[in-house]
């Protein structure tokens, strides 16, 4: 009977080196499984999945429907670039019309001869080009084409073919001047996508924080199962030895009852605990998005990666500096600022009055098919011949004579006189302004206090580690002292059983504390805004 007890404590010695002391996966096991992940499908072996804390993260940026959803909105906010730029777009017009009446006419005059109607037919061809520039520059050049027709004796062309060249620009003075004020709602547009990236920048490493929690959370749930499972192991054994005792007389029969409630007690935790495993697993599969192939319901996920135990000793000055510069938050903050000393820019340029030089320059040409008249009385009596001649073609040449012309030249003046609008929207815009520079402060202060708490929360489970690591040695070697008293005499059945489940509750806050320092050295790079960087990974 005495060399039962050594056997049993040999057992748990092995397996405590098993669950706590095991190496690494693999690196041909690790990439096969990364291959895995880059396919379509999670290999289920034994109705497990089995996954490293890397493919994990990378298997949540890809699957998880937070992050799926929200990656649209940099793309959404790019477009309005696009909307801010088509203020600028160059614009092609054209328009094709026939216009043609029948009129009653009873002046000499102009008909002529004493014609009761007047018919008349003109086709219009218009085309021109608009373009706005980032000073406020606005030009058209503008070609217009006409073709008329009449049976008015009068006219000396019939039909008549008249041509028209214009370049129209106008030039802002005031209001709307400058090519930053031009372009202020192009930059603020860009800003906008900046802020659009960074936010999702910031949820991605929120979410893919949260699933790393889950993934160490489920990692304890297993370790905290497999240490209760050990100490029902060690119970069972325990009473196996007391019914022995019992059987060859050297015990009291009562003394198995108190050893028959522990191994209960024992089992009632473990039920607990296999809930709290597969509660784990529901969030982490969810987390991954695993519930769009019923194929995973029902499957078990072992963390195959132990917590990275490796010292780290944040410096705070340097952490706090990393956050100001990486945090996609503050970031934004001051992308926001930046956005909001534009637009009072703008706002401001916008109550001005309204100044712009105007001009035009032009020219024409004419042609047509001479119509002889013939005079009736006074000076009109002869015959006359137009001076006028030709096609279509003939128009073009005169166009491009340059012996035609016109020209404008001036200034056009708007004042508003309660400019309301503009006086609005100018204070809104040094409001929203203070605002930014107010959120920018308190991002700073939110900022400092997250990564002060996250070095504070690293160096603490830091010494938890060697705390816990001594009381579970301490455990391990009280246990087999008192295992070893109990079978010459010198210790009770509860003494025993009180030092396994402190035995068990320490190995089960070793794998708590392991989580948690693996948890907090995460959190710090992730209020430093360097997760990814940290994990390897990129957007």
């Amino acid at each position: 009977m005495k060399n039962k007890t050594p056997r049993a404590i040999s057992l748990y010695i092995s397996i405590v080196l098993i669950l706590f002391l095991s190496g690494p996966v693999p690196a041909q096991q690790q990439a096969e499984k990364k291959a895995d992940l880059q396919g379509r499908n999670i290999p289920i072996e034994n109705n497990q999945i089995k996954l490293g804390l890397k493919s994990t993260l990378m298997l949540g940026l890809k699957n998880n429907l937070d992050i799926a959803f929200q990656s649209y909105n940099p793309q959404i906010a790019a477009t309005g670039i696009g909307r801010a730029e088509s203020v600028y777009d160059t614009r092609l017009s054209t328009d094709f019309n026939k216009q043609q009446s029948r009129q009653q006419v009873g002046n000499l005059l102009v008909s002529g001869v004493s014609l009761p109607t007047v018919r008349q037919q003109t086709w219009n061809l218009n085309s021109g080009v608009q373009k706005k520039f980032t000073p406020g520059t606005a030009a058209e050049l503008k070609l217009t084409n006409q073709q008329y027709v009449t049976d008015l004796t009068t006219q000396g062309l019939v039909p008549m073919y008249k041509s028209e060249l214009v370049l129209s620009l106008t030039q802002p003075l005031l209001r709307d001047f400058g090519i930053d004020i031009g372009t202020s709602q192009i930059r603020i547009a860009n800003l906008n996508q900046q802020m659009s990236a960074e936010q999702f920048r910031k949820l991605a490493i929120d979410i893919m924080y949260r699933i790393e929690l889950f993934y160490w959370n489920l990692y304890f749930q297993n370790q905290d199962l497999k240490s209760k499972e050990i100490s029902l192991k060690l119970a069972k054994d325990l009473l196996r030895e007391i019914k022995i005792k019992i059987d060859a007389g050297t015990l009291a029969p009562i003394e198995i009852y108190q050893a028959e409630q522990n191994v209960a007690a024992r089992q009632e935790e473990i039920i607990v605990s296999k809930r709290r495993v597969q509660d784990a697993e529901d969030f982490l599969k969810s987390a991954l998005n695993l519930y769009e192939k019923e194929q995973y319901w029902n499957v078990s996920i072992i963390p195959e990666d132990k917590p990275d135990l490796t010292e780290v000793h944040p410096q705070l000055d340097e952490c706090i500096k990393v956050a100001l510069e990486k945090r996609p938050d503050f970031i934004s903050n001051k992308l926001d600022l930046k956005a909001s000393n534009i637009q009072v820019k703008y706002s401001k340029n916008q109550t001005l009055p309204r100044i712009d030089l105007i001009g035009s320059i032009g020219t024409s040409g004419m042609a047509g098919r001479p119509q002889v008249t013939q005079g009736i009385y006074g000076p009109f009596t002869g015959i006359a011949k137009s001076p006028w001649s030709g096609h279509w073609d003939d128009v073009y040449d005169s166009l491009g004579s340059r012996d035609y012309y016109s020209y404008v030249i001036g200034l056009k003046l708007e004042i508003p006189l309660e400019n309301k609008l503009a006086r609005s929207n100018y204070a809104l815009a040094k409001l929203q302004e203070a605002q930014a520079v107010t959120e920018l402060k308190l991002k700073e202060v939110t900022i400092i206090n997250e990564v002060r708490d996250a070095v504070r929360e690293v160096e603490t489970n830091l010494q938890r580690l060697v705390t816990a690591r001594a009381i579970l040695k301490f455990s391990q070697e009280t246990l087999a002292a008192e295992t070893k008293k109990y079978d010459v005499g010198m210790s009770t059945q509860r003494d025993v059983l009180d030092f396994q489940d402190r035995l068990q509750k320490a190995m089960s806050n070793m794998a708590l504390t392991e989580s948690d320092y693996s948890r907090s050295v995460s959190n710090l790079a992730r209020v430093k805004g360097i997760l990814f960087e940290e994990k390897g990974l990129t957007m």
